[in-house]
Parts: C-alpha cells; sequence; structure tokens
C-alpha cells in the first residue's frame, strides 16, 4: 500500500512540473520572449527573482527527467522524499510569484 502512496506523489509531481515550466512559457511568451524547455523557463523566473535558488530547479528538473529511468525501489524513494522534503515549498513559492506578478496584476483575471 505504501507503493501507492509513493508511485502518486511522484506521478503527480511529473503532472505538475510539466504544467509549471509550460505556464511559465507562456507567460514569458507573451512579454516576447520565445522559451521552449523546462530549464530555460527556470533560468528566466530566476532572472525575474520569481525563484530564489536556481540550482533546487535544476535538481528538480533532474528528479522529473530521472522518473522515467528509475528502475529500483529505492531510488524511486528516494526521488518521492526529495518532492516531499525539497521541492514542494518552492514550488508554491513559485505559484504564489505567478499570482502576484502576473494574475493579480493583469485585468484579464479578475
Amino acid at each position: 500500500m505504501k507503493e501507492v502512496y509513493r508511485d502518486s506523489i511522484v506521478k503527480k509531481y511529473e503532472i505538475l512540473e510539466d504544467q509549471l515550466w509550460k505556464l511559465l512559457s507562456k507567460i514569458f511568451k507573451a512579454s516576447g520572449l520565445e522559451l521552449h524547455s523546462p530549464r530555460a523557463c527556470y533560468l528566466q523566473a530566476f532572472k525575474e527573482g520569481w525563484i530564489e535558488h536556481i540550482d533546487i530547479w535544476n535538481d528538480m528538473l533532474s528528479s522529473r527527467n530521472a522518473t522515467a529511468h528509475v528502475y529500483n525501489e529505492e531510488d524511486y524513494e528516494q526521488i518521492k522524499q526529495k518532492i516531499v522534503d525539497e521541492y514542494v515549498q518552492p514550488i508554491e513559492a513559485l505559484l504564489q510569484k505567478i499570482k502576484e506578478e502576473v494574475i493579480d496584476r493583469d485585468n484579464i483575471w479578475n
């Protein structure tokens, strides 16, 4: 049963990370920047001051890419633990910044 919860956390993380960088890509495209990769989007978000520690985001991306190639339980568990312990807070902080800098400032959303 423990594996079901772990697998669910990892799968939701994969989806969230994918949607998050695509959202950033659309936001930056609206301001004239064409960014077509997660790494480029995270770097631009760092430059904008929306992300504090780019090294955490590079690690998040590495973990995300690794999920497709993990074949043992120990490595999969380690990725799940990183998601829970290290990635949730920076993701929530970025989403808050997007809300403040994009959604709250744009009359389209209100």
